[in-house]
């Protein structure tokens, strides 16, 4: 019985790692290659005693220790440690978003879209698909342990001994090994791919906000998120290895839930029953309708997961302006009115950083959206649509324009929970015109990629996924541009770059006026492509 219920297991593994090679080559690529390349040339950015002590000066502002973690104090500050410091958490957020990602695609959206029933027909065991999922996920973060390890060991930076280049590429890997097993509970718990991944995203999110929060108020509590056991190792001047296992009970605990619920749930649902809608409904009458329907639960949960990260960085806008009350020579030469204005520049300096991770959120929120024309054709149901009178270009505007709408409303709430974290800790908040700033200039930036995404949808839909990797490279580019000292030009490359200095200078409507030209541009040959192409072309 229990041979059976896993039949067929190493060729499904087989299957899944011929289909995904790209996606799991490009993510190879992505994250070997910012932790090895990055340890390369530590020693270079900064090469002497006066550049690393402004980077370490850098890391230990409550802006830094709340997007990078929490900087050890009396310690050290070799290249090595820098290093750990700067590249651990953030990175494991990385590897942790691709496991979830890779786990949901090969067991919850194999079901949706009809194969496990088609297999399991024949000699292929209930249990096949998740054990398959949970070795592609396995083997996947293996091979990024083995490589990163390799690659820091033959570096060997200033400081590093062997036992910390291995906790160093062991704990992103058992980092994103737990979020591709929650990937894989999820899968089991609800019925459809969107309500995993939003699930799986939310948790990630949640486990990083909550260090986030710790570690600025009280790094010795970290231990409460997942992302807090990776700082507790001490990595390079510790070399705790009870944090790795941790990350590798809990993952055996949730995969083991995994695998209860497979159990307990039929083929084609989830443990949480989906709730009957009605029979009829005169709201529903064409596309736009029956997105937002359908769209219900996932637009009040980004739209309310922006408000509360917004929240959450607006709240230590107060220990940025206590920098400068804090350094006694500061306060002694400038005066209050002056050292509160000063506070305050500091604060909006912090946005320009702030501003890259909203518009991302807004992005992929937007991405995911738009790539749904595609999707939906593929699960038959632009068919239904189709068999009525509705217009290819009504149809794709509406998905595409759907999808541009919740990419300005996800930025919104973001900018709108930042300034609401502005007033409720600062004497005297910023002005509402820099948040003003913020979000014209990111809602061009959303723009810009929605209106790729669309040509991408009519002319080549196969590549609209490298569209999600090209934002997640501008956000790598605009989070790390100081640390990596990188050119204007390089961070121009991606639409965001061009507001790399906003909200601190003026909007520049000539920049804004030529990306909502070329944007609009885009829009119109992707309606004339989408139009004119077959509704299964790939």
């Amino acid at each position: 019985m229990f041979k059976n219920n896993f039949a067929q297991t190493g060729r499904l593994l087989g299957l899944n790692l011929r289909r995904d090679w790209l996606k799991l080559t490009l993510w190879l690529l992505g994250l070997v290659g910012l932790m090895v390349g990055y340890a390369a040339a530590i020693g270079t950015i900064f090469p002497d005693e006066a550049a690393r002590e402004s980077l370490i000066a850098t890391l230990k502002t409550p802006a830094m220790v709340a997007f990078l973690g929490y900087f050890p104090e009396h310690v050290a500050m070799t290249d090595a440690v820098m290093f750990s410091g700067e590249m651990l958490v953030f990175m494991s957020l990385m590897y942790g978003l691709a496991s979830l990602l890779i786990a949901i695609s090969a067991t919850r959206g194999e079901e949706e879209a009809g194969l496990v029933e088609l297999l399991q027909a024949k000699n292929v065991g209930r249990h096949a698909f998740l054990l398959a999922g949970f070795w592609e996920v396995l083997l996947f973060n293996l091979a990024t342990l083995l490589l990163v390890g390799g690659g820091l060991s033959v570096i060997h930076m200033t400081g590093a001994n062997l036992s910390g280049d291995w906790l160093t590429a062991t704990l992103p890997a058992a980092f994103g090994l737990l979020f591709g097993v929650v990937g894989l509970l999820l899968a089991q718990v609800v019925a459809e791919t969107r309500s995993a991944m939003a699930g799986s995203l939310a948790l990630l999110g949640l486990a990083y906000l909550v260090r986030m929060s710790i570690d600025v108020s009280q790094p010795s509590a970290n231990w409460w998120s997942p992302f807090g056991w990776l700082e507790r190792a001490g990595a390079y001047y510790q070399n705790n290895w009870w944090p790795l296992g941790l990350l590798v009970l809990s993952s055996v605990v949730l995969f083991a839930g995994a695998f209860w619920a497979s159990d307990a749930r039929d083929l084609g649902a989830g443990l949480v029953a989906v709730r009957n809608g009605r029979v009829k409904s005169r709201l529903l009458r064409g596309p736009l309708t029956a997105l937002i329907k359908t769209d219900t639960r996932s637009f009040w949960s980004w739209l309310i997961g922006a408000l509360i990260i917004g929240l959450m960085y607006g709240s230590i806008f107060n220990t940025l302006a206590d920098m400068i009350d804090s350094n006694p020579m500061i306060k002694q030469i400038l005066g209050s009115q002056t050292r509160q204005q000063a506070g305050n520049q500091v604060v909006i300096t912090f946005m320009a950083t702030l501003s890259i991770v909203l518009v991302t959120i807004a992005v992929i929120r937007a991405l995911f959206l738009a790539n749904r024309l595609y999707g939906d054709g593929q699960l038959g149901y632009i068919e239904l649509f189709a068999a009525k009178p509705i217009g290819r270009i009504r149809l794709g505007a509406t998905y595409v324009g759907y999808a541009l709408i919740n990419g300005w409303l996800t930025l919104g709430a973001g900018v709108f929970g930042l300034y609401l974290g502005n007033v409720a800790v600062l004497p005297q908040p910023v002005a509402a015109k820099y948040f003003w700033r913020m979000f014209i200039a990111n809602s061009v930036a959303v723009l810009a990629f929605v209106a790729v995404a669309a040509v991408l949808l009519a002319f080549a839909p196969k590549w609209r996924h490298l569209l999600l990797a090209y934002a997640g490279i501008g956000f790598v580019l605009m989070y790390f541009r100081n640390i990596f000292q990188l050119s204007d030009q390089v961070v121009k490359i991606v639409p965001y770059g061009w507001f790399k200095n906003i909200p601190q200078q003026s909007l520049d409507w000539s920049v804004l006026g030529v990306m909502i030209g070329l944007s609009v541009v885009l829009l119109i040959i992707a309606g004339w492509g989408y139009h004119r192409r077959d509704q299964i072309f790939n």
